[in-house]
């Protein structure tokens, strides 16, 4: 469903046409089987080559909602451009240029993965957090969530209806408000141990809220979403970084044949990282 108040615009459809030609330069990276599909479905939110089994293996293990383009995929681009733009320093200008490129690929990325209403959502929280940074005051990220909010509202009244909108917002909101708490009830040293902490609380902050939702809507609640999100979400953050490496190899192999071997061997390593997530997958779900 395109986020627009009227149906789709000239712009949507041009969207959803460049959705369809990634897709299909995607499906070219890897041999045609699981890997391909779940590549596609991780990058761009094209389940359409999901097969049955596969997509139920998925919904059981409570992963589903990672091959549904998210805050999460918008998220790990933006800390992954974070990183690599802050070589440009801490100068006003240079915070300014570093969000005019960020804001610019994740806007990019936006539309040629179809603008679908999840990743509008999450391209907007951030829009509204970058541009924070430059009036006076720390940034405020419950002001960048509820800033979005409004504007979608504003061009989609009926956007609160939208069961995508009331999870991913409630989401967001749980973490905002619980999060900081939950994370103080373990104090340790050990920074492995901190970590997995903290995915374990952000999971159980984003269940207060989306697990209810989903047992009201769906009557379903992932039972182990803990085994899930200590297994699956760490890995799947891995591959999405792969996802990342992969296209930049092929692309730069294309325009110098002479790196294809160094593209080959990042697309192999690809391939065994999805064949390791799918394998992880269907073994919660078999539980």
């Amino acid at each position: 469903r395109m986020p627009f108040p009227h149906g789709p615009s000239s712009l949507a459809l041009w969207a959803a046409d460049r959705k369809t030609a990634f897709s299909a330069w995607l499906g070219g990276l890897l041999p045609p089987g699981e890997e391909g599909a779940v590549l596609r479905a991780l990058a761009i939110g094209d389940r359409a080559w999901l097969s049955r089994d596969l997509r139920s293996a998925w919904r059981q293990s409570g992963a589903l909602h990672l091959l549904a383009l998210s805050g999460l995929h918008v998220g790990l681009i933006y800390a992954l451009l974070s990183r690599l733009l802050a070589i440009l320093g801490g100068s006003r200008p240079a915070r300014f240029l570093r969000s005019t490129v960020i804001l610019g690929l994740l806007w990019t990325y936006a539309l040629i993965t179809g603008l679908g209403a999840s990743i509008v959502r999450a391209v907007l929280m951030i829009t509204f957090y970058e541009l924070s940074g430059f009036f006076p005051g720390d940034r405020d990220s419950l002001v960048a969530l509820f800033g979005s909010a409004f504007l979608l509202m504003v061009f989609r009244p009926e956007a609160p209806r939208d069961i995508g909108f009331q999870l991913s917002y409630t989401a967001v909101l749980s973490i905002l408000l619980l999060h900081p708490r939950l994370k103080t009830i373990l104090q340790t040293r050990s920074r492995l141990l901190a970590r997995v902490w903290e995915m374990l609380s952000i999971s159980l902050c984003c269940q207060a809220t989306c697990g209810v939702l989903a047992w009201l809507y769906f009557g379903t609640f992932p039972r182990y979403f803990l085994l899930t999100t200590l297994l699956a979400i760490p890995l799947t953050t891995i591959v999405m970084y792969g996802v990342a490496a992969g296209v930049a190899a092929r692309l730069l192999a294309s325009a110098l044949p002479s790196l294809t071997s160094v593209s080959d061997i990042v697309l192999q390593t690809l391939g065994w990282l999805l064949r390791l997530l799918n394998s992880i997958i269907h073994l919660i779900a078999g539980l």
